[in-house]
């Protein structure tokens, strides 16, 4: 696992990173807002090449409408014509002769009724009911019908009247044209159009005329004439297969004939879409290089150095201050903190040195002390010893005994501690078991067994002596007073933890006993009290006559602090 990634807070590439980030966060806006301002500009621009597009193919199909116009005002401005007598027959077909777009002309009286015809099986026929005738009725240029099946040819034709007046203003029926629309076909599929492009012919019933696409131009008529959009405007349409495809519409002639000119979504759009896609994308591409970068440059110029200085520091922390930091590849700013932790090393391991020479020091003139203290107890034992054998009266020997048990208990502490070490503690088991077994061999009373039952706990030198000298009066008054003569007996040493984090050492024996009320004023007793207040304990002795005695001394633990009161 990462060093790094262990402590909490940002690291140092997450903040460049970041900081990164919001500095190009005005780039990453202005290109959006550049992306927007190209769509729509590229939107614009597509419309307007959709509509100028449709004008251009219209424009072939609007100069035949026109010319269809031009036929019918001249031939409306003959007398044969505007008559319908003579020849208007003859002058109508003449007027065809060479013409290919057209395939008759027609005189029609008010009633609806054609007169004369270029061809003569178009006499009689009546048309009143046709749209076409009543648009021309209200309007001074030519009317232009949908697509019809002509019911002279039997085919499909869109035809075109203009209205004629008598003198006095009145209605005066119309003169009549057919445009063969195979020839609108034939002129919109000879235009030069771009690839993918679709044209269509449409009326405004929705009935496509003319088209280089069946399928587009169907959705397109369709689309045209659901939508009720303006014909002159651009719209969208979907086909059979689920293409989109953009269109814009012109008018051919009058409010019946449009033509359409459309092309793809993905064909006009794809520059846009890929113009809009980088727009958004760079500056998106341009953080995550950056967050690369800095990535890339964190690893081998910060973070690698510093996981290696914290290793570096981890072994000065486990005591291996020998190290020295190897950062000739480093920045140098790390070359300087480098120095700076093998200065604190050097400094570290100086001070180490001094400290160790100081203990040294020390251990040496604690044993020393130890040392010479245990040999002062042992003369000081011997002379008690000495004195205690030219003594004639029993009770001065025996307390000089007592004397010398008391000093003996103090020397093995010495004895022990100077073995130890550290002079200043010592184990309590190793102490107390010595300690009884040194006593009861001194006492010479192999009747009386001695069993110690102590756990293995580490006290201060100061613990060990009160709880030593306490253990030596209890066991020699023991010895003393409870098993005379050849009585055997068990004593018992316990030691173990009871509530309020204090310790209890339990001295009991099987012996004689005592009554009560007969204690307490012995030098002993006193003795015993006084270790126990030594270590902030209380010390009680419990006996019956014949019922052995136990000797209680309840402290606190010495590895258990002292609660301190609260505020």
């Amino acid at each position: 696992m990462n060093l790094m990634s262990r402590e909490a807070g940002w690291t140092l590439r997450r903040r460049l990173q970041a900081i990164i980030t919001l500095a190009l966060v005005p780039v990453v806006l202005v290109s959006i807002f550049q992306g927007v301002a190209r769509a729509r500009l590229d939107i614009a621009n597509v419309h307007d090449r959709l509509l100028q597009s449709a004008r251009t193919v219209a424009a072939g199909d609007q100069n035949l409408m026109a010319a269809a116009e031009q036929v019918l005002r001249a031939v409306g401005s003959l007398s044969e014509v505007r008559g319908m007598n003579g020849n208007c027959d003859g002058v109508l077909a003449d007027t065809l002769i060479g013409v290919r777009y057209f395939s008759n002309l027609s005189r029609i009286d008010a009633s609806g009724r054609v007169v004369c015809s270029a061809m003569a099986l178009a006499h009689g026929l009546k048309v009143d009911k046709l749209g076409v005738f009543a648009d021309a009725q209200k309007t001074d240029g030519m009317a232009v019908s949908n697509e019809l099946i002509s019911r002279v040819t039997g085919q499909p034709v869109i035809g075109g009247m203009l209205a004629l007046h008598k003198a006095d203003g009145t209605f005066d029926g119309t003169v009549a044209i057919s445009l063969d629309v195979h020839w609108i076909d034939y002129m919109m599929r000879s235009a030069s159009l771009p690839k993918g492009a679709v044209v269509a012919v449409y009326d405004r019933s929705g009935k496509v005329i003319a088209t280089n696409n069946k399928d587009v131009g169907a959705a397109i008529a369709k689309s045209a004439l659901t939508s009720g959009a303006d014909p002159n405007d651009v719209s969208s349409a979907v086909d059979s297969r689920g293409d989109l495809w953009r269109y814009g519409s012109a008018t051919l002639m009058g409010n019946s004939i449009f033509v359409a000119f459309a092309m793809g979504e993905s064909r006009l759009f794809g520059p846009t879409y890929l113009h809009v896609g980088l727009d958004f994308a760079l500056p998106i591409l341009m953080i995550g290089f950056a967050w690369f970068a800095i990535w890339l440059a964190t690893d081998r110029q910060v973070t690698q150095w510093i996981s290696y200085l914290r290793r570096i520091a981890a072994a000065y922390r486990s005591g291996h201050y020998a190290i020295r930091p190897d950062l000739v590849e480093a920045p140098v700013e790390f070359k300087l903190l480098g120095d700076a932790l093998a200065d604190m090393a050097e400094g570290i391991q100086d001070r180490d040195r001094r400290l160790r020479e100081s203990v040294d020091m020390k251990t040496t003139l604690i044993k020393e002390i130890h040392h010479r203290v245990k040999n002062n107890l042992q003369i000081v034992m011997s002379l008690l010893s000495i004195q205690a054998n030219q003594v004639k009266d029993p009770a001065a020997r025996d307390a000089l005994l007592q004397a010398q048990t008391r000093i003996n208990a103090l020397a093995l502490v010495h004895r022990i501690l100077n073995e130890l070490e550290d002079q200043s503690t010592l184990d309590i088991h190793d102490l107390l078991d010595q300690l009884c077994h040194q006593i009861a061999g001194g006492m010479s009373n192999e009747n009386v067994r001695v069993e110690v039952d102590v756990p293995s706990r580490i006290v201060s030198g100061s613990v060990a002596v009160a709880l030593a000298l306490f253990t030596v009066e209890v066991l020699t008054n023991i010895f003393k007073h409870a098993f005379p003569a050849e009585r055997q007996g068990v004593i018992r040493v316990t030691m173990a933890p009871v509530d309020g984090g204090k310790l209890k050492l339990a001295i009991a024996d099987d012996g004689r006993g005592f009554a009560m009320d007969s204690t307490s004023k012995s030098v002993g007793s006193r003795l015993i009290k006084t270790f126990g207040l030594q270590l902030g304990g209380v010390s009680s002795v419990h006996s019956e006559p014949g019922q052995g005695t136990v000797v209680d001394l309840i402290f606190p633990d010495p590895d258990l602090k002292p609660k301190e009161p609260a505020a």
